[in-house]
C-alpha cells in the first residue's frame, strides 16, 4: 500500500478516535487486536487491510467508502456535524453541501415567484392605465 495512503488512513483514524473521545484500547478490543497493533495503525507503521477498514467503519458507524475518502473532504470539524453514533446529524461535507444547495434553490424559487407576482401586478396596472387613457 502506498505510504501516502497509509499516512492518510492513520491521520483519519486518529481524528475519528479523538473526535469520539475514545481510547485506543477500546477500539483495539472491538477490532480484536492488541493496543500496540492498533497504535501501529494510528501511527502509520502498519498498512490498513480491507478487513481493518471494514471494522473501523463499523466502530465509527460510517461507510468504508467514507473512511477511504481524504479526511479534508469527508468530515466537518466544528460545524456541529460529525459521524458520531451518538448524534443524529451524521453528515459528510457532501451531504452538508447538498442541503445548503437545496436551501439556496428554495430561496431562489421563492424570490423568483415574488418577482413574477410583481411583474404581473405591474402589467395589470399598466393595462388599467392604458384603458383609462382611451
Amino acid at each position: 500500500m502506498n505510504r501516502e495512503i497509509i499516512t492518510g488512513h492513520a491521520r483519519k483514524l486518529r481524528f475519528l478516535r479523538k473526535q469520539h473521545d475514545k481510547k485506543q484500547l477500546e477500539i483495539a478490543h472491538f477490532m480484536e487486536m492488541s493496543q500496540q497493533a492498533y497504535s501501529d495503525l494510528e501511527n502509520g507503521k502498519t498498512a490498513f487491510s480491507d478487513e481493518t477498514i471494514e471494522k473501523i467503519a463499523q466502530f465509527f458507524h460510517i461507510s468504508p467508502a467514507d473512511f477511504e475518502r481524504p479526511l479534508e473532504s469527508v468530515y466537518v470539524g466544528n460545524n456541529g456535524y460529525n459521524n458520531s453514533p451518538h448524534h443524529n446529524n451524521n453528515r459528510t461535507i457532501d451531504e452538508h453541501f447538498l442541503q445548503s444547495y437545496k436551501d439556496l434553490l428554495e430561496q431562489n424559487r421563492k424570490l423568483f415567484e415574488n418577482l413574477i407576482e410583481e411583474k404581473e401586478a405591474r402589467i395589470k396596472l399598466l393595462e388599467k392605465l392604458l384603458n383609462n387613457n382611451q
